[in-house]
């Protein structure tokens, strides 16, 4: 799957869990068009970064503690040759500072 269809997934995810009417995993994963165990693996990986997603057996529903929810954004940018070429740049900069034991002390 395409970065466009992952991030439309987990907008997806996040909707859904607002919602609290997902359902019980199976039927969640159902859903998403993806199988249980990659749905756990999204559920999961969202967890370690930070959402505070829970399960409630009772309601057969994920929701988010405190009312939290899952701010997702993300942008573009075309960069000409120029531009690429002051990123690497800064980066192969970095890079050498690094290698410097006594500078890489100080960081």
């Amino acid at each position: 799957m395409n970065i466009t269809g992952q991030l439309q997934r987990i907008q997806k995810i996040n909707r859904m869990i607002k919602s609290a009417r997902t359902g019980s995993p199976k039927e969640f994963a159902g859903e998403l068009g993806i199988s249980e165990s990659h749905f756990y693996r999204y559920i999961v990986e969202l967890q370690e970064m930070g959402a505070p997603i829970l399960y409630s057996r009772a309601r057969r529903t994920y929701y988010y503690k405190n009312n939290s929810e899952l701010s997702l954004s993300y942008s573009m940018k075309i960069l000409s040759d120029q531009g690429s070429k002051e990123i690497i740049g800064g980066a192969q900069i970095l890079s050498l500072l690094l290698s410097n034991e006594s500078v890489r002390l100080l960081l």
